[in-house]
């Protein structure tokens, strides 16, 4: 999906929540959508900075960083703390349950939704264990196709 058509999704969640999308906060997340790879605060606030007419200050950065988490417009990657534009963004239902595999070699990032088959095991396993799960967003240290296949080729 275009990243427009994306910003109008993020506009319109905002909105439902009662929260205004100004221009800083829309250039904040188109920043993070057409990112190849997950953003520190501070990648994120160097690379609107170049692009905006007025700069921002980190504190605003990581406000408006926080509100995207709450409204679930992105996701903060805790291993990495770094922050990644929710692959659902232009969907109308709730994903609440997802992990991230991450190239350990390239920084690839993606979203993978947790089978609720899975979801349950883990939540057994988890009560077994005398715990109870808060938080099911967990991260994958991988290895992505290309970086695998040119790790595997032999150098001449």
């Amino acid at each position: 999906m275009k990243v427009e058509k994306l910003l109008e999704q993020a506009q319109q969640k905002c909105q439902q929540a009662g929260v205004r999308f100004t221009d800083k906060r829309s250039q904040v997340l188109k920043t993070l959508l057409i990112a190849k790879q997950p953003l520190s605060a501070y990648e994120l606030l160097d690379l609107y900075n170049k692009q905006a007419e007025q700069s921002m200050q980190a504190m605003s950065a990581y406000r408006i960083l926080d509100l995207f988490v709450e409204l679930n417009l992105i996701h903060k990657l805790t291993s990495s703390n770094k922050y990644i534009a929710c692959a659902h963004l232009a969907c109308q239902h709730a994903h609440h349950d997802q992990y991230f595999v991450v190239c350990n070699h390239c920084g690839e990032t993606r979203e993978v939704d947790i089978p609720q088959p899975l979801l349950a095991q883990l939540e057994k396993s988890v009560a077994d264990a005398g715990f109870y799960l808060q938080r099911t967003q967990f991260e994958l240290d991988c290895l992505c196709n290309g970086c695998r296949a040119a790790l595997e080729t032999p150098s001449e």
